[in-house]
């Protein structure tokens, strides 16, 4: 799977649509060690090794305390690292063939 580049951009426009809109965000800008659990479908506690052991990218900021990543973050270290996203909480993700 890859991230379809179309796609992304228009996930990130509503994020920034939805960013001066008063009420809940559709789509969020971050994601946190329990959202990587569930974008990879791992175990609850190897997003917490991957970051001490240096896998995942340095966090881009922190919520209360948490680290945090920008979704596109995460995408880029899946490709990078030939992981498989399960869950794509923006869905922007194509099968390979369909990129190309």
């Amino acid at each position: 799977m890859k991230v379809s580049q179309t796609r992304l951009k228009a996930a990130a426009r509503k994020v920034s649509d939805n960013l001066t809109k008063p009420g809940p965000l559709d789509l969020p800008p971050v994601v946190g060690l329990k959202e990587i659990v569930r974008m990879f479908d791992v175990k609850d506690n190897t997003p917490y090794q991957w970051r001490s052991k240096g896998v995942l990218p340095k966090e881009d900021g922190e919520v209360s305390n948490n680290p945090v990543w920008k979704v596109t973050t995460i995408y880029q270290f899946a490709e990078d690292t030939k992981r498989t996203i399960v869950w794509d909480p923006w869905d922007v993700l194509v099968d390979d063939e369909a990129t190309q």
